[in-house]
């Protein structure tokens, strides 16, 4: 076995609040034909790996979730974080743990809270950082085909060809003004940065030591003592070998009740509109919704509460969510 997977299942986002919380976090929602998005990315990753190849990170309060919800998971597989310190330390945990067990594995690190339309073209893409990483002494990225300009993502400035399938990267960008991000889009240079990684455990074990060595020391025992930092700022931005695989293939981190909608279309609902339209609805109990005279809204109601949004403003939810949680 050369190959592993790690799914980040840890997050507690509140973005789809109210059915999202630190409880019921994005990934074991099920928004989609009934699977949760953590099922769907373990079900993506097994047509590649067995599941004794398949780890999953994630907090101790999720630990019997994760159980739960992947009955083919290994418990033995699953690696817990001791304490929320960001996604630096987590992934430097887990990759240690699983080159300590398997040895000098490539490991893909994979967001368990994105959604894919194209699952054979994702795979396919996978499969070729899979194979770029158990051989170069490079990390791998893959980079999203940007859609529109963005201003919610990182971005990914592409250099040079490498090899066919593989580009050099030449920086990376935190997320951009709205006129930055259109000057991107237009220059076909950028992709967005989705947060998926692949490196062969040893290649990111040298360049985390010299890019971020508080993160490198990391430990079980003394993991609260390791800065909270994220993968990319501690060591993606910084490293020396980094090349992108450029990827289009139907992806959204489902970040927004907007991006549910665009992706569910009506919703779960029993829905009747009067002289409405755009309308989302989401219900927790199956209640009837109505929704008359309102155009682009989300209507979303479960036991947390009700929330009616308007569905090109879905940013203004985040500070709602932090005064209710107060």
């Amino acid at each position: 076995m050369s190959r592993a997977a790690l799914l980040l299942a840890g997050g507690a986002g509140t973005r789809l609040w109210p059915l999202s919380s630190d409880d019921n976090p994005k990934q074991f929602l099920r928004l989609f034909g009934g699977e949760s998005l953590l099922e769907k990315t373990w079900n993506r990753v097994a047509k590649l790996l067995p599941p004794e190849a398949i780890y999953v990170s994630t907090n101790e309060r999720y630990r019997q979730k994760c159980l739960a919800t992947l009955p083919q998971l290994r418990p033995e597989n699953v690696i817990t974080e001791p304490a929320r310190r960001n996604t630096a330390p987590a992934i430097a945990l887990c990759c240690f743990e699983i080159e300590a067990r398997a040895g000098d594995l490539a490991i893909a690190c994979l967001p368990a809270d994105h959604y894919i339309e194209n699952e054979p073209e994702f795979l396919r893409v996978l499969d070729r950082a899979y194979r770029y990483a158990e051989t170069a002494p490079a990390l791998v990225t893959i980079g999203l085909t940007p859609t529109d300009a963005n201003t919610g993502y990182g971005y990914l400035e592409l250099g040079d060809t490498v090899e066919e399938g593989v580009v050099a990267l030449r920086r990376f960008t935190e997320k951009p003004s709205r006129e930055r991000a259109e000057e991107f889009l237009r220059s076909g240079r950028y992709a967005w940065n989705g947060g998926i990684f692949i490196w062969r455990a040893s290649v990111f074990r040298g360049e985390l030591e010299r890019a971020a060595p508080a993160v490198a020391r990391v430990s079980r025992e003394r993991y609260e003592d390791a800065p909270s930092i994220s993968i990319d700022f501690a060591l993606m931005e910084k490293a020396r070998n980094v090349v992108t695989i450029p990827g289009d293939f139907g992806w959204s981190d489902v970040g927004t009740w907007a991006a549910v909608a665009r992706l569910a279309g009506s919703g779960n609902a029993e829905l009747h509109t009067r002289e409405a339209t755009g309308v989302f609805a989401q219900s927790e109990s199956g209640r009837r919704v109505v929704a008359v005279g309102v155009d682009n809204v989300a209507i979303i109601e479960s036991d947390e509460g009700i929330l009616v949004l308007d569905l090109s403003k879905p940013e203004l939810l985040s500070e709602v969510v932090k005064t209710l949680t107060k």
